[in-house]
């Protein structure tokens, strides 16, 4: 049994958000073991494209949405694209999906988020600094770039929830974008550019940088499938693949793989996968771009690390196994061609990842409904990098039985019946 002197945790699920969660408990005295059959950082977490910010407030379900449904729904964008099987298998996670797409939620979601990454930006730049991790990072991180005026202004409703929550920006007009951004091939209108946001180089190695401090902290690894886990007698045995081992608590980091693995324990997660894509390219010559660049009007985001160039793509609403569909990165990779002067493509074949939403596009973090010791972390859709240090800090909040720095009410799980 364990010993009672020092409570064993076990996360499942080594991603960004399990590593820190990890590295925040660990930290706090506690025995921490991860388990995922993969290497840390190598899944979710490998794909996105490097952002840490804090004012990344849009959940995707926001008043807008409903304005541009029948152009989402009957015209084919590189923002976004759905499998019709997936809506009609799936159709009460969308009715429900859509029916967050108001505007009381939309306050609150922003407001809630805004907490999170603030503090989880904060916690980001002590681990980057306690891994030596600066070699990695960029400032600043983030910038949205607008083609037309029209895109601009339509945009006008996403910066007033940014004013309302005091997020920090500049505007660009089209001559300093051109003056500060020089490689660029096209002409941009306008941009929105977050000061205070940094980009990771490669998330991977950030992932990896993190999960070696977790180890030298005295954390322990079992790269081994977890088949099922189970409450005896007071406690969580977690059965791996030859064998099994005994926990005080465990933490759900499962990402796009939360939903099937809960069912297991009787929970119906409202959650759902926003597929994206990515490409990498060398360029004709060294290209110089601080900020992961998201373009609005084609709905993609590139970055840079010299002569190479990583571009993912917008959402594909689709099962999480589903079949690879090139024809969405494809469509942006001809878009990127105008913007950059690309030479080789250095993918065979596109990433690609299932990023896990809930149903109200936050994340779900806290205990369990249905069982003692039983936490969840998971479903922190296209932010979960920006969301994963903040994150580890109010769940370790949790379990210690303290009172989080932030306002935990809107992510804990018991908002839905489950």
């Amino acid at each position: 049994m364990p010993d009672d002197a020092i409570k064993k945790i076990v996360i499942i699920g080594s991603g960004i958000v399990g590593i820190c969660t990890a590295i925040e408990l660990i930290d706090r005295g506690f025995s921490v073991t991860l388990i995922d059959p993969n290497d840390p950082g190598s899944q979710t977490s490998y794909g996105n494209a490097g952002v840490l910010t804090d004012s990344s407030l849009m959940i995707i379900n926001n008043p807008q949405l409903l304005k541009t449904l029948f152009s989402l729904i009957f015209k084919r964008k590189t923002s976004f694209r759905y499998s019709k099987l997936f809506v009609f298998l799936r159709l009460s996670w969308v009715i429900n999906f859509l029916m967050f797409s108001k505007k009381k939620h939309m306050e609150l979601a922003a407001q809630a988020l805004r907490e999170l990454q603030v503090l989880s930006l904060k916690t980001h730049k002590k681990l980057i600094k306690k891994t030596k991790s600066n070699n990695n990072i960029e400032s600043p991180g983030w910038l949205k770039v607008f083609k037309t005026q029209l895109s601009y202004e339509n945009y006008s409703y996403e910066l007033d929830i940014l004013d309302k929550n005091k997020a920090e920006y500049t505007l660009l007009n089209k001559q300093e974008i051109k003056k500060q951004f020089p490689d660029l091939q096209v002409e941009y209108y306008k941009g929105v550019l977050f000061k205070n946001s940094l980009r990771v180089k490669s998330p991977l190695e950030l992932s990896k940088n993190y999960f070696k401090h977790f180890i030298k902290s005295g954390g322990s690894f079992y790269k081994e499938v977890c088949k099922d886990i189970k409450f005896i007698n007071g406690y969580w045995t977690v059965y791996l693949n030859k064998n099994k081992k005994i926990f005080d608590e465990v933490v759900i980091c499962t990402g796009p793989w939360s939903k099937d693995f809960l069912s297991n324990l009787g929970y119906k997660i409202p959650l759902a996968w926003e597929r994206g894509y990515h490409h990498h390219f060398s360029t004709k010559k060294n290209i110089d771009l601080s900020p992961a660049i998201h373009d609005v009007d084609g709905g993609f985001v590139y970055s840079c690390n010299k002569n190479d160039i990583r571009v993912t793509s917008g959402v594909e609403l689709n099962f999480r196994g589903a079949d690879l569909n090139e024809e969405q990165i494809n469509e942006v990779v001809q878009k990127l061609k105008t913007i950059l002067p690309l030479k080789n493509k250095l993918t065979k074949v596109p990433w690609l990842g299932s990023r896990p939403t809930i149903a109200d596009s936050l994340p779900m973090i806290g205990k369990a409904p249905k069982h003692k010791n039983l936490w969840f972390n998971f479903g922190h859709n296209h932010i979960g990098l920006s969301t994963s240090a903040g994150s580890g800090v109010v769940l370790a909040d949790m379990i210690e039985n303290k009172k989080t720095s932030i306002n935990i009410d809107p992510f804990l799980p018991d908002r839905f019946i489950l």
